[in-house]
């Protein structure tokens, strides 16, 4: 085993980089797993730090999950399950590009914004609060993207 100097993550002897964070460890030496088998203070306090990272981000994306999903209810009129799971799935496709640092503040909310008009387009009711669901799907992806910032930035 190879533990990272970067992350601490344990690696199997024969990755030339780390599994988790993709640092070179090939002049890292290699430890028995007996070794590991002793709970290292750092190495634990980080396990935790990144448990309690997940579940802030988990949190965040529930919460914009149901928000985008409540402006397709409320304001959007927009009552078939099926549509609503619908804007639900584009929801958690956003949440994944963030998660991931494919999406950005401005990718996310245009992201969100065409999935949200090619929605409404195919399936939406045309009445005049439909601009409003419209105005929050494109500005909630960049309070979520924000958010998610401020939860990294806090686990640095």
């Amino acid at each position: 085993m190879k533990v990272c100097p970067q992350c601490s993550f344990s690696n199997d002897e024969r990755f030339p980089t780390c599994v988790y964070c993709n640092t070179l460890i090939v002049d890292v030496p290699s430890t028995l797993s007996d070794e590991l088998a002793s709970p290292d203070p750092k190495h634990e306090a980080l396990k935790k730090r990144r448990k309690i990272h997940g579940q802030q981000f988990r949190i965040a994306g529930g919460f914009y999950i149901g928000l985008i999903t409540c402006t397709a209810l409320c304001p959007g009129f927009v009552f078939q399950p099926l549509v609503l799971l619908l804007y639900c799935f584009s929801s958690l496709v956003v949440v994944e590009a963030v998660r991931r640092g494919l999406a950005g503040q401005i990718l996310a909310s245009v992201l969100q914004g065409f999935m949200s008009v090619a929605l409404l387009i195919l399936f939406g009711p045309f009445q005049p609060l439909i601009f409003f669901m419209l105005i929050g799907h494109i500005v909630l992806p960049a309070v979520f993207w924000y958010w998610t910032e401020l939860i990294d930035g806090a686990h640095r």
